[in-house]
Formats: C-alpha cells, structure tokens, sequence
C-alpha cells in the first residue's frame, strides 16, 4: 500500500504521471477500448493501482468491501487525486486552527470515510444511456435526474450533450454528477463534476471514473472538513 503522503502529482499539458518514487503513467482521458471488466468492482479497482490505490485502502477501512464484490451498484469512482486533495485541505486548516496535523488516512476515522464514499455509490446497475439530458444553463427544461446514493444522500446525475456546428445537443455526450447542498432547494448551489471515462463494466455494476484534476472528494472542502471533524480523528 502506498499511503497517501507518499505520493505526488504531475500535471502537464499532454500527460498525467504520478510520481512515488519513480514516475509512473497516471490516466490520461482516453477512454476505454473495451468497457468490460472481466471482475468484480474492487477487483476492477485494484487493477488500476496507479488511479485508486488509496481509494481501495479506504474503501476497506469503511468496511465497504462487500458492496463492491458482491452488490450490484453503479460507482462513480474519484481517483486518489482527489482523495489526496481533500486530505490536504484537512490539514491546512487543521494547522491553521493550531491543531495537530494528520499524517495518513488512517488518522481519520472509518465513520468518515464510510459516510463520504457512500456519496458515490448507488444500487443497481446504470450506464450513461439509462440517464436524462443535462443542461446547466436550462435546468427547467433538461434536469438530468435526481437520484439518491447508497448513503441517503441526494445527488444528481445527467448527460450533457453538446454542440455541433452551431446546432445544440447533436455533438459529444458527457456524463456530469452533481452534489445538491440542500436537497429542499435543489436546482441551488450544486457541486459538479464531469466523468472523465463512463461505462466501464464491471460483473456487479457500473463504474464511472471521475476527472480527477478538479475534484474534491465530498465535493465541498467546507463541509467535508466540518464532517471530519465532528466524526473526529484517531
């Protein structure tokens, strides 16, 4: 297990690497030639060390593990870019509070990660042609789809499709996942998030990658923060 610490990110404009210790390829948005994974979700996870070494690590420290191997869900998988970013938001702020800093995941504890992860993690087995059209800029019209994740959590899920030599909707289709702040008040505030690879096919499901250079995992630092906190560390 690499920990969390130990690994930093090169960002460049035409490649992704992530160095621990010696440089490695880290994922560059090219899709997927073949979308099926011949495994279950953690299994499919595991495969790709490089992207989700530390979400695997924490997927097993919340006790999780069953719903990946055994359930039928669709995930919308954060890489550990975006774990590593939330941790060190955590810590900034816990210095600057004059708190003792957390030294890996682990000092943060299982509730939380449990609590966080299950904000990604729905039943059932949805790819991104079972979801409806988004429009940011006309969600009267075009909402996507509210759907509510493994945890109770409500969140939104819907298919952005763009333009085209000047003619709306006919052009690439991307998938978006959004965090609601305040479910009575649902087309405020949201924290979105565009999947950088969909439809990869897992035996027990869906898995949705996530961009992964602009994503906090929890979607809000704040809130996220003040989770952890209340939950505490060890």
């Amino acid at each position: 297990m690499k920990y969390l610490l130990l690994k930093t990110f090169l960002i460049g404009s035409l490649s992704v690497a992530m160095i621990t210790g010696c440089r490695k390829d880290y994922y560059v948005d090219s899709g997927l030639s073949t979308p099926s994974f011949d495994g279950n979700m953690l299994e499919f996870l595991q495969s790709k060390p490089y992207m989700f070494d530390t979400l695997v690590h924490i997927i097993k420290t919340a006790g999780l593990q069953s719903y990946f191997t055994d359930s039928t869900i669709t995930f919308f998988a954060p890489a550990d870019s975006s774990i590593r970013s939330t941790f060190l938001f955590i810590n900034r702020n816990l210095r600057s509070l004059g708190h003792d800093t957390l030294t890996s995941v682990d000092n943060i504890k299982p509730e939380f990660w449990r609590n966080t992860l299950m904000m990604y993690m729905f039943r059932g087995a949805r790819g991104m042609e079972h979801y409806p059209q988004l429009d940011m800029q006309n969600l009267s019209s075009f909402s996507g789809e509210f759907v509510r994740s493994a945890g109770g959590r409500v969140m939104n899920v819907g298919v952005n499709y763009g333009d085209a030599n000047g003619i709306k909707y006919i052009g690439y289709r991307s998938l978006y996942f959004s965090y609601i702040p305040n479910p009575a008040a649902p087309y405020q505030g949201w924290w979105s998030t565009r999947v950088a690879t969909s439809n990869v096919k897992p035996r027990n499901g869906y898995c949705h990658v996530l961009v992964f250079s602009t994503h906090y995992l929890g979607f809000d630092p704040q809130q996220t923060l003040a989770n952890a906190m209340y939950i505490g560390f060890q």
